[in-house]
């Protein structure tokens, strides 16, 4: 008997067995945050600001003064839609980690004080009365049932204004986000830890404002990087950045914000089971429970009524609130793989539930050409203007544009005026771009195919007219690898990647007549 006694004395003492210490890191000291772009979000698509598509990689480093041996490290403060299985920490070896979706709520405090007492406040509603009495809390599945003087009753169901009022708030509820580290055995004492994951609800795209030349030679251009959380949590003072181009993602790391979690660890069901108010005969028999109340105001809300889901706690806690100033910056490019990264040179505030932009890039003198084009789908289409130059040093640019929506504006006689609208792909340094943004003014094209004549291929006339006061460079554009063959304008077809080019300059209220054939290929053979 001794020796199962000293057995268990042992056991019980057993460090082991013994609670694990609890450190709370309230915020980090600093933070980077690395936003990725969407890559199903179409170019010139808008960000869902209600639900951003993408994510971001966030690196918070906090100083946390540890005690020797295994210890529980309580991140609070990070992303709402933090994807808790891609956390690591740097700085002290973990061992475990677990989302903790238990925020300041109501469940949430229902739940820390069943079999607890609080004070129970009623409304008189014919009066207004108002009373107060103590109550236990005695049970949280499903409904809410409190026992006063006068016996147990469900809270919700008396239709009655009733809110309970909580001597404080737990210490294991917070008001933000928490994740929380278990660490291996470590000698304790000050560190310094980097705790890095990846967050959803985050989405940036790009924005160019282009003004083109009178002469329609050059035009300068300026870009404006927009940055999108749908997050619940603010990172003030954040080193920032944007990663454009396409990346593998796992889909394990498609999270699902961890909304649903974080639902049901706040939703109280307080109407479920409760039997209807008033006499049973008034009630249709058809009639189901009363519908849900609507979801809780965010937990940062110290003050909610139980029948307008409020909750009173009489505990105080620190709201911090960040303010942005504006600054005019402008974001540098590097190198990410083969990636490119924009990178905010000064810290900048990435806000819950804001957007924010910043210039990228900004080139004041782009040369290429202004072109008048049409296609053909066995006529020529209606023209559209573009402007098309090489994104090169040479030219003025040489940096990766990312895709994004680009207006279009031009200075004339009553001012600078929007003369178009259009969107760009991603272009790397060396590529083509092309800002197809409107139909002209002036000039037209009017095609008409001749009557076919059997065993001969089919013609086409096509007439072209200039009546504007200056030259214009003017394309028809044919698509190659369609097995048909185009003969009979003059000079010679430019190829390009899926397409063939004839292009001619149109002098000054002129007017061109161009005839040409298209036949299969096959039929040729």
């Amino acid at each position: 008997m001794r020796r199962l006694l000293a057995l268990i004395l042992a056991l019980i003492a057993s460090p082991a067995l013994a609670q694990m210490p609890l450190v709370v890191s309230a915020k980090p000291d600093s933070v980077a945050v690395t936003i990725y772009r969407d890559p199903q979000r179409a170019a010139g698509n808008a960000i869902n600001k209600g639900s951003p598509g993408a994510f971001a990689l966030i690196a918070e480093t906090r100083v946390v003064d540890l005690p020797p041996g295994e210890v529980v490290i309580r991140f609070e403060g990070v992303a709402g839609g933090i994807v808790p299985q891609s956390a690591i920490l740097f700085g002290t070896s973990p061992r475990e980690k677990n989302r903790d979706a238990a925020l300041l709520s109501q469940k949430g405090l229902v739940d820390n004080f069943t079999g607890q007492a609080v004070i129970l406040r009623r409304t008189d509603p014919v009066t207004g009365a108002v009373t107060e009495e103590r109550a236990t809390v005695r049970s949280a599945a499903q409904r809410l049932v409190v026992t006063t003087a006068k016996g147990s009753e469900a809270v919700y169901c008396s239709g009655l204004n009733q809110t309970l009022i909580y001597p404080g708030a737990p210490a294991d509820l917070s008001a933000k986000p928490v994740l929380t580290m278990t660490t291996k055995d470590q000698p304790g004492g000050k560190a310094t830890v980097t705790l890095a994951y990846i967050a959803t609800g985050f989405d940036w795209d790009a924005s160019y404002v282009a003004v083109l030349s009178p002469d329609g030679q050059s035009m300068s251009l300026l870009s404006w990087l927009t940055m999108a959380s749908a997050d619940e949590t603010s990172f003030v003072d954040a080193t920032t950045s944007a990663v454009a181009g396409e990346i593998n993602r796992s889909y394990e790391t498609h999270d699902d914000t961890g909304q649903r979690a974080k639902d049901e660890a706040r939703w109280l069901n307080k109407w479920a089971n409760c039997w209807p108010a008033g006499r049973t005969h008034e009630i249709p028999l058809s009639e189901g429970p009363m519908p849900p109340p609507p979801p809780p105001p965010p937990p940062m809300a110290m003050a909610m009524s139980a029948m307008s889901d409020d909750i009173i706690v009489t505990a105080r806690r620190r709201e911090e609130k960040a303010m942005d100033l504006p600054i005019a910056v402008t974001a540098v490019s590097e190198a990410l793989g083969d990636l490119k990264l924009y990178r905010i040179p000064i810290p900048v505030t990435v806000a819950s539930n804001a957007q924010k932009q910043v210039a990228f890039l900004n080139a004041p003198k782009v040369k290429g050409d202004l072109v008048y084009r049409s296609r053909v789908y066995g006529q020529a289409d209606d023209p559209q203007m573009l402007f098309r130059f090489q994104n090169r040093k040479t030219e003025g640019l040489g940096d990766p544009l990312p895709a994004g929506q680009v207006v279009v504006y031009q200075d004339g006689e009553l001012g600078r005026q929007v003369v178009g609208e259009t969107s760009t792909r991603n272009k790397a340094v060396g590529e083509e771009v092309e800002f197809e943004f409107g139909e002209p003014t002036g000039f037209t094209v009017r095609s008409e195919e001749e009557a076919r004549v059997k065993g001969k291929p089919a013609a086409v006339t096509t007439v072209v007219r200039n009546a504007n006061p200056f030259a214009v460079r003017f394309e028809l554009e044919f698509a190659a690898g369609d097995d048909r063959i185009y003969k009979g304008l003059p000079g010679k077809m430019i190829r390009k990647p899926g397409k063939q080019i004839w292009a001619m300059t149109l002098a000054p209220g002129s007017e061109t007549r161009l005839r040409w054939t298209v036949a299969e290929a096959k039929a040729l053979k």
